[in-house]
């Protein structure tokens, strides 16, 4: 009875262990999704960013030019 007990909490134990490593690796799954959609809006909002300096450069520009003038 009491090696049966042991086998019991034995398999009882591998099989938590199994649930929980399953579990884990979802989580992870799911945090390495959220960084990569992290890191395109990153990367959308650098360009923006980009775009509207550009667009504030070119506006000092005509500025400048129009002071001349």
């Amino acid at each position: 009875m009491s090696d049966t007990l042991t086998i019991f909490e034995m398999l009882t134990l591998a099989g938590g262990l199994i649930g929980v490593y399953f579990k884990l690796n979802s989580e992870v799954q799911k945090l390495q999704g959220r960084v990569a959609l992290l890191e395109k809006s990153d990367s959308m909002t650098q360009e923006k960013l980009e775009a509207l300096l550009r667009g504030v450069n070119e506006i000092k520009l005509l500025l400048a030019r129009k002071q001349l003038d």
